[in-house]
């Protein structure tokens, strides 16, 4: 026969008739705390994504700077006025591309293509994380929540992939043909435009913080 409270304290001390935590849980009530030395709420647990949303998005808003205030106008100033494919939202042709091809010379076209395995490449991957957590973070539904992961989903993958053509299509003398790049390069535009929307359908659709208590009985009160 198992003893009560009372007589555990009076046999082992007022310690022993304490109730354990998580014992309300294992009899089906309250769950008890798990681990006493920790306070994390799921207030603190949004606090600390958005901890993460934050510092990842200002990681992506700077490479994004360097690569347009740093390397576009180093490289448009090497072939001599000419812009690079990356900033060419509605296509080019494959004339463009020879000429540019020939302003930059063997030696830009290795360092347009550094910039796509480097900052170009991290780039959208940073971007694309953030914008899922933000979004995951934001809906809680999940056929909408699908519906604004897959513009940033595919921009990833068109933003890659336009490296990968871009690179490519640069790499002989004469060009490749410019077809599948410049598709990808309007692709990758119209996906970031609609992966930006995405976000922000999720920050306004989301769910809103109840108001304080004190805030609300001030409301009710004017």
């Amino acid at each position: 026969m198992s003893k009560t409270p009372a007589q555990r304290a009076r046999k082992h001390g007022p310690a022993a008739g304490a109730p354990r935590p998580g014992n309300a849980a294992a009899a089906g009530g309250n769950p008890g705390v798990v681990n006493p030395s920790t306070d994390r709420t799921p207030r603190r647990a949004a606090g600390n994504a958005s901890a993460i949303i934050i510092a990842c998005a200002v990681s992506a808003a700077l490479l994004f700077g360097y690569s347009f205030l740093i390397v576009m106008p180093q490289l448009q100033q090497l072939s001599g006025g000419l812009a690079v494919p990356d900033t060419l939202i509605t296509g080019y042709s494959t004339d463009y591309a020879q000429q540019l091809r020939t302003a930059l010379g063997a030696e830009g076209v290795e360092q347009y293509s550094y910039w796509h395995k480097t900052a170009d490449t991290i780039f959208p991957l940073l971007f694309g994380f953030t914008w899922l957590l933000l979004i995951g973070q934001q809906l809680k539904g999940r056929a909408l929540r699908w519906l604004c992961w897959a513009p940033v989903l595919l921009y990833v993958v068109a933003d890659l992939a336009e490296n990968l053509a871009v690179d490519a299509m640069l790499a002989t003398d004469p060009v490749g043909g410019a077809g599948w790049p410049s598709f990808l390069t309007v692709a990758k535009s119209v996906l970031f435009g609609l992966s930006i929307a995405a976000a922000l359908v999720a920050v306004f659709a989301g769910p809103r913080r109840p108001r304080r208590p004190s805030t609300a009985a001030a409301d009710s009160n004017a």
